[in-house]
């Protein structure tokens, strides 16, 4: 997965409808990966079209891929190149929003292919997993460990989890989260989320 003189590669995929909160998490994160050397690209689906998973598995079963002609292939082709993840979205109403879960829906192929085949590469990569939300830390952990069962499903092992409050009127300012005083230690929690990521990866290495 990751060799000597390789650049670190981590996929920050954002599942919020719009500018927001989500969005401001992953562009502080970028800048802390940033600051370590690690390649972050940040991929917000409310710019994507995916479209909604319909089931055909005889299909996607049979030719290890789906039919639709979308935005979707393309993010898993990079999926496939990235070492870790973030995963990031508001809660709705204890659940990841709409298009995050068509998303997830659509990530099967690597369920699929990995019980068709029994290889798995989504085993060697990490993932760090963050919910914001306006509701208390408690119905806001039931959409984070939604997202947290997504990552076992395809065996990517998630190094680090985090629920984080928020205000849903931004009223224009987009750094909100960051200075609404809801979460007084938020740069502290990602510099040590984004550490702990770092680290596992470059355990990994090591390790091969």
């Amino acid at each position: 997965m990751v060799t000597h003189n390789y650049k670190m590669r981590i996929l920050s995929i954002c599942g919020s409808p719009r500018k927001g909160n989500s969005e401001a998490v992953l562009n502080r994160l970028k800048q802390i990966f940033e600051k370590r050397g690690i390649e972050n690209e940040i991929i917000l689906l409310r710019k994507k079209n995916i479209e909604r998973c319909d089931g055909c598995v005889e299909y996607c079963n049979k030719n290890l891929k789906c039919h639709k002609k979308d935005d979707m292939p393309e993010i898993i082709e990079k999926m496939k190149k990235a070492d870790g993840f973030v995963f990031i979205c508001p809660n709705y109403f204890k659940m990841p929003p709409g298009m995050f879960k068509n998303f997830i829906d659509r990530c099967s192929i690597f369920y699929t292919e990995q019980y068709y085949t029994g290889k798995s590469d989504m085993k060697k990569k990490r993932a760090i997993v963050i919910v914001v939300g306006t509701d208390a830390i408690a119905a806001i952990n039931v959409c984070l460990k939604n997202i947290v069962n997504f990552c076992k499903a395809l065996g990517i092992p998630v190094v680090a989890k985090k629920s984080f409050r928020s205000r849903s009127e931004l009223k224009g300012n987009y750094n909100d989260i960051f200075e609404n005083n809801l979460n007084p230690n938020i740069d502290k929690e990602l510099e040590k989320m984004a550490g702990k990521l770092y680290k596992s990866l470059k355990t990994a290495e090591i390790s091969e």
